[in-house]
C-alpha cells in the first residue's frame, strides 16, 4: 500500500491498524502531494491500493487521484477524509476513478476489510 496522509499521528496510527489487523505492506509513504506524485512516477508498479486523504498541508489529495488516471489494472484508489460522506464528495471521487472513500474515525474497519479482501484475491501481492 502506497499511503498519503500528512498527519504523523494518522499515519502511524493507519499504519498500526493495517499492518496488524489487514496484514498490508505499506511500501511507501508521502505527506504532500508534490512527494506522492514523485514517489508514483518512481514506483508505478510497486503497489496495488494508494490510499489518499483528500486533505494534504501541500496540494491535495485529488491532485494525486488524478496523477493515477493511468494506473495498471488491479490497482486501486482509497480516499479517507474527516469530513462528512455528502452526495457531493462521493461524486467527485466516482467521477475520479475512486474505488472507495472511508472516513478516518468511523470506517477504519470497512477500510480494513477491504484490504483483507484485496489481499485474498492477490495473495501473491503486496499491499
Amino acid at each position: 500500500m502506497f499511503l498519503v496522509e500528512d498527519s504523523a499521528a494518522q499515519c502511524a496510527y493507519v499504519t498500526q491498524i493495517l499492518t496488524a489487523e489487514a496484514k498490508v505492506v505499506i511500501v511507501g509513504v508521502a505527506a504532500t502531494e508534490p512527494l506522492a506524485v514523485e514517489w508514483l512516477d518512481r514506483h508505478p508498479d510497486q503497489w496495488d491500493i494508494a490510499l489518499v486523504d483528500l486533505y494534504l498541508s501541500e496540494g491535495t489529495g485529488v491532485g494525486v487521484i488524478r496523477h493515477c488516471q493511468n494506473r495498471r489494472p488491479g490497482q486501486s484508489i482509497l480516499v479517507m477524509t474527516n469530513h462528512a460522506r455528502n452526495d457531493h464528495l462521493l461524486h467527485h471521487c466516482e467521477r475520479l476513478g475512486v474505488d472507495a472513500v472511508y472516513h478516518k474515525a468511523t470506517e477504519l474497519e470497512s477500510l480494513v476489510t477491504y484490504c483483507k479482501s484485496m489481499a485474498a484475491r492477490m495473495p501473491q501481492c503486496a499491499a
